[in-house]
Formats: structure tokens, sequence, C-alpha cells
């Protein structure tokens, strides 16, 4: 009886381990946690696009709901074939992280930090650039008030 008991608890040990080292993997035909992340941020981004493009000559108020689903249903098609995979494999992956919650809020969280990374570039890079223009036209703030240029303080009497 003793032995039985032993041989029990290794193999409760065994099981343990093999299960903690599937913890983080996927099943097959599911796409991975980078690959989901890519595409959902893709998916976002193609989203906002569709929603702040309006065709020349026409005001935001002509577009209509069904245009702009026409729209982001065509940019999904593009962005699954560009990642390589298709509407069921989407679908599937979608599925399998919708039913493991904390799987999905990292991947959400990941795509936050891209999101955010991405901002202060583009706000570096703007802000670079307007102190460029600004020391072009010899103005040294980037506000509505601007500071003389040095030569401006000059008296010019006749």
């Amino acid at each position: 009886m003793k032995k039985w008991s032993k041989t029990a608890g290794v193999l409760f040990i065994a099981l343990c381990l093999a299960a903690c080292g599937e913890a983080d993997r996927t099943p097959s035909g599911v796409l991975g946690k980078d690959e989901m992340r890519d595409i959902l941020l893709d998916m976002n981004y193609a989203d906002v696009y569709a929603r702040e493009q309006v065709p020349e000559g026409r005001s935001p108020a002509d577009m209509n709901e069904a245009t702009r689903d026409s729209a982001v249903k065509t940019f999904y098609a593009q962005i699954l074939m560009l990642h390589n995979t298709n509407r069921e494999t989407f679908m599937k992956s979608w599925q399998f992280y919708e039913s493991h919650p904390d799987r999905l809020e990292a991947i959400y969280k990941e795509m936050g930090e891209i999101v955010k990374r991405k901002r202060e570039v583009i706000d570096s890079t703007d802000k670079a650039r307007m102190e460029r223009e600004l020391r072009k036209t010899g103005r040294t703030r980037m506000d509505s008030l601007f500071w003389p240029v040095p030569d401006s303080l000059k008296l010019n009497i006749f």
C-alpha cells in the first residue's frame, strides 16, 4: 500500500509539472499571442481609418453606416491576407482568446503599450518639426505669444 501511494504521489507531481508547462501554449489551429496582437492592432487601426475617412466632396454626415461597414470588411480581409491567415483561423483564435480573458487582457495591454510608444514617437517628431519651423521664422515659442527676434529689439531711429 505504501508503494502505491508513493507512485501516485510521483504521478501527481509529474502531471502538475506537465500541466504547468502547457499553461502558455495555444492549441493547434489557434494564432499565437503575438500574431493575434498584431492582427487586432491592425484591425483597430482599420476601424479608426474607416470612421474618419471621408471621400472628397462629401461631409462626414453623408457617410452612412453601411458604407463604413463595407469598408471595414474590406480592410479586415486585407489585414488577414497580410498576416497570412484566413477568416476561419482568426475566428477560432478569437473564440479561444475570448474564452481565456486573462490572455486576451494581456494582448490588449501589449496593444496599448505599442500604441503609446508610437504616439510618443509621433509627438516627439511633430514637436521637433515645429521647433525647426519656428527657428526658420525667427520665433522662439510655439504658442501665440511669440517672443521677439533679437534683431527686432534694436531701435531703428532715423
